[in-house]
C-alpha cells in the first residue's frame, strides 16, 4: 500500500520536460529514511518546520523609520515568490516540489537589513582578517 502511494506521487512528475530534475536524481548529503514522498517534497517540509523558516514570521522584509502598513513580512514576501516560481515553473512543466523548496528557502540564513547588512558583516570580516571557506 505504501509502495503504491509512492509510485503515485512520484507519477506526477512523468509530465515533466526533459530539462526538469526528478526526484529520484535528487543528491541527499544523509541516507535519510524514506517514506511516501518525493524527496523535494520532504525538503519542503523540512523548510517549513525550521527555525530559521518561523522566525521569518515576525521578520519585515525591508526596514522603515515611519509606520508604514505597506512593508510585508519576510514569510509573505517568500510565499510569494513561491507562488510565482510554482507558477512559472508549471508553465515551463519543471519540477514543481524542487521550485517550492528553493523559493521557500531563498531567504533563510539572510543577514538583517539587506544588502547592507552583507556589506557591514563583510566590512568587519575584512577589518579582522576573518576568511570564510566555502566546501
Amino acid at each position: 500500500m505504501i509502495e503504491d502511494i509512492k509510485k503515485r506521487m512520484e507519477h506526477n512528475e512523468k509530465g515533466l520536460s526533459e530539462y526538469a530534475c526528478r526526484s529520484k536524481d535528487a543528491i541527499k548529503l544523509n541516507d535519510e529514511n524514506q517514506d511516501i514522498r518525493p524527496s523535494f517534497f520532504r525538503d519542503i517540509d523540512k523548510i517549513i518546520h525550521s527555525q530559521a523558516y518561523t522566525r521569518y514570521i515576525d521578520k519585515t522584509q525591508v526596514y522603515s523609520f515611519i509606520e508604514n502598513d505597506h512593508i510585508t513580512h519576510r514569510v509573505l514576501h517568500v510565499q510569494l515568490v513561491s507562488k510565482i516560481a510554482r507558477t512559472i515553473g508549471r508553465a515551463l512543466r519543471l519540477n514543481e516540489d524542487l521550485i517550492e523548496a528553493i523559493a521557500l528557502g531563498h531567504d533563510v540564513g539572510h543577514t538583517p537589513f539587506g544588502h547592507t547588512g552583507e556589506k557591514f558583516l563583510n566590512d568587519i570580516a575584512v577589518k579582522e582578517k576573518i576568511r570564510i571557506l566555502l566546501s
